[in-house]
């Protein structure tokens, strides 16, 4: 059942795409949409290169200090005008945001912008350090 699913939704993704970039191009033209989706892979693949180097600065700290990434080694998201922190599972976050964006398409596009919202971040990382705890730490007896 998963498997159709799948499929459907493999064929179906770029119909749908192509139906939402014709009818906004028939709004804002095709000129206006083109530059549009360029801006966004500009933008998007711009968050990636800083996300990861922001988490690597961030996961650097941690290791130097010999403590957890949540703990301390806290990196700002938006840049210097933003005053509180974000622990690394936030800024990681970012990655797929940023490579949704950089996927030409608008739907691709209005997925990696709400993934973009720190809330939105903040409330995935919670989620994935409560499955990650649950699992508890790895084995090293193998």
């Amino acid at each position: 059942m998963i498997r159709r699913w799948g499929c459907i939704l493999l064929v179906a993704y770029p119909i749908v795409e192509i139906v939402i970039a014709v009818l906004v191009a028939q709004v804002i033209g095709w000129w206006w949409l083109l530059v549009a989706v360029v801006a966004c892979i500009v933008l998007g693949l711009g968050l990636v290169r800083y996300a990861l180097s922001a988490t690597g600065r961030s996961f650097g700290v941690a290791i130097a200090t010999l403590q957890g990434p949540g703990e301390t080694g806290m990196v700002t998201i938006e840049g210097p005008d933003r005053v509180s922190p974000a622990p690394p599972a936030q800024t990681l976050l970012i990655v797929p945001a940023g490579l949704l964006i950089a996927i030409p398409g608008l739907l691709t596009t209005a997925l990696g912008l709400i993934l973009w919202v720190p809330f939105v971040r903040a409330r995935i990382a919670a989620r994935i350090e409560r499955a990650a705890r649950r699992l508890g730490p790895p084995d090293m007896t193998a």
